[in-house]
């Protein structure tokens, strides 16, 4: 368990944190400012291998859509990058003793270095990488235009009763 709360604590209650702590500050600028979050496409789509992680990363995304939405009326724009696995010493030996070369484990660094600086570069506001924008470009952002929808459905519904 404790290894488990560490990583959901690292990846999506941290981010929580510094919102928190950033947020007020940037609404008080009066220049156009961001908030960037790195999920994972695995956010997306779980793989059975690390199933907190996911969850994590399927919190964070989740997390990231509502707080978008929250301050589309202000200069704080929200930036999510999505990055699949990309071949650093995260799937090495040391990190993860039961993979035999998994630093050769998905996209080359400099080709998702390059990817991501050209979305972040564009003033994209989600950044899907390599693999992770086959699943973000077909039900994801159908599931997007869902959640939009309820939101107006919803806002009826809320302001009559408050």
């Amino acid at each position: 368990m404790d290894i488990l709360q560490t990583e959901f604590i690292t990846n999506y209650l941290s981010y929580l944190a510094l919102t928190k702590g950033f947020l007020p500050f940037l609404l008080g600028k009066k220049a156009e400012s961001a908030l960037m979050y790195t999920t994972s496409g695995l956010a997306l789509v779980p793989m059975l291998r690390c199933p907190n992680y996911c969850a994590s990363k399927a919190a964070l995304h989740h997390f990231i859509l509502c707080l978008r939405e929250q301050l589309k009326e202000t200069k704080v724009k929200v930036v999510e990058l999505y990055p699949p696995a990309v071949q650093t010493e995260l799937h090495d030996e040391k990190h993860q003793p039961d993979l035999k070369h998994g630093s050769q484990i998905g996209m080359p660094l400099d080709q998702f270095t390059q990817e991501a600086y050209d979305g972040l570069a564009a003033g994209k506001e989600q950044v899907p990488v390599g693999m992770s924008k086959q699943p973000f470009d077909t039900w994801e952002a159908e599931r997007q235009k869902q959640f939009h929808g309820m939101i107006e459905a919803m806002a009826g519904t809320l302001t009559a009763h408050t």
